[in-house]
């Protein structure tokens, strides 16, 4: 109103995204963080890996906990996934009979593959469900590595000094497309272990575009992932070390 005066003040913050300090800053501040469109599943990965952090009081263990606690939560998916492929390899015999027989009606062919896989509880696509349960995942914290400052030159164990940077042990002094420029551990380590990983999946029996596909896909997991933060690297390689695990452990037998 006139010759009245008023008083309007506001506050202001200028330092690192920390989630945890923002968030005790002003409610709601620490969605300035941005996870892109996988948000959801990024900010409880976080949630997760922070609570790790607390008890552990090291991100790179904290990493090791998380892959820990995801393959506890997607086992029983994984374990449907890997006995559905056993099914496949136990009918896969009869598959190729089939195919020899109706190589020249694919009609046919298809009408008898689908009655196969009914009467034995085979599955093609069960195999797919543990990666792309995995994939979502996989992205959500490709953000979170690099978007988090909290793991911004945070070191683990040895050569590895900061887990949201690539992971480096020598800088070539050109550069390579796709690779980058530098010779990276933990990226061989990841592409060695999914390598291995497929291989016990698809039990020995490959096909040659079956095997040249998987070499590729190995050789290509590896260009990429040798300029990704050394942490997802970290969870990958573990994460595919545990799948190891439970597909040598834990045999899938097919039903008889």
């Amino acid at each position: 109103a006139p010759l009245e005066t008023g008083r309007w003040s506001s506050g202001f913050y200028a330092g690192p995204k920390n989630q945890i300090a923002l968030a005790e800053i002003s409610e709601n501040l620490n969605m300035t963080v941005d996870y892109g469109f996988l948000w959801w599943i990024a900010e409880p990965l976080f949630s997760v890996l922070n609570y790790f952090h607390e008890v552990t009081g090291n991100w790179g263990a904290a990493i090791i906990l998380l892959t820990i606690f995801v393959k506890a939560a997607l086992f029983w998916f994984s374990h449907k996934g890997y006995h559905s492929m056993a099914n496949l390899r136990r009918v896969a015999p009869a598959m190729k009979r089939l195919q020899e027989r109706y190589s020249n009606d694919r009609e046919k062919l298809s009408k008898e593959m689908m009655a196969l896989y009914q009467k034995e509880g085979a599955n093609p696509l069960g195999g797919c469900l543990p990666m792309l349960l995995q994939m979502p995942l996989l992205f959500a914290l490709f953000q979170v590595f690099r978007t988090t400052i909290e793991l911004r030159n945070e070191p683990f164990v040895w050569w590895i000094k900061d887990l949201s940077s690539p992971d480096v042990i020598v800088n070539l002094p050109f550069t390579i497309p796709l690779y980058g420029s530098h010779i990276a551990f933990l990226p061989i380590l990841m592409a060695l272990s999914t390598y291995a990983q497929q291989k016990m999946m698809s039990g020995g029996i490959q096909q040659p575009q079956q095997k040249m596909m998987q070499n590729f896909m190995m050789v290509f997991f590896f260009l990429i992932f040798n300029n990704f933060p050394s942490g997802l690297n970290l969870y990958y390689t573990l994460f595919n070390v545990l799948t190891i695990a439970q597909q040598k452990l834990l045999p899938n037998k097919p039903k008889a």
